[in-house]
């Protein structure tokens, strides 16, 4: 059976909100970690120059209606191609070097424990979830 190169093509997704100060040094970051990736931002509703800093970047700007990051995530993925997708925030703080060394099928970004939040028994929940069900005891779910 003859590979798919569509496999091993990576888009990453952002969605973003009244980001125009971050979202370029953004895509630049990512398209220099990542060369020939391609970059879809979702702009969520902005009522600043989001999208268009984004396309000045290099990303492939969405415009839309304001829906909440779940939706806008959504649509990026239907307007990606076939492949991997990497989700990152608007505001991507952090060395980015583990991440374009991975080569992992599933990447987490784990934040330092913090106090409050209320997801404390939804990860513990679900880190045991995923432990019974793969063997496997993630630090973060």
């Amino acid at each position: 059976m003859a590979e798919d190169p569509a496999r091993d093509r990576l888009t990453i997704l952002i969605a973003a909100r009244d980001e125009e100060a971050s979202i370029g040094t953004t895509v630049a970051e990512l398209r220099r970690r990542f060369p020939g990736v391609e970059v879809i931002v979702a702009d969520d509703g902005s009522r600043d120059s989001t999208a268009l800093v984004a396309a000045g970047a290099g990303a492939q700007a969405l415009r839309l209606p304001h829906r909440g990051k779940g939706q806008a995530l959504t649509l990026a993925e239907r307007a990606a191609g076939p492949g991997r997708l990497l989700l990152c925030d608007a505001d991507l703080r952090g060395d980015l070097t583990p991440l374009a060394n991975a080569g992992g099928d599933l990447v987490v970004a784990a934040f330092s424990r913090r106090q409050g939040g209320g997801f404390g028994l939804a990860k513990g929940t679900a880190r045991r979830l995923i432990e019974l069900a793969t063997g496997v005891a993630p630090r973060e779910p």
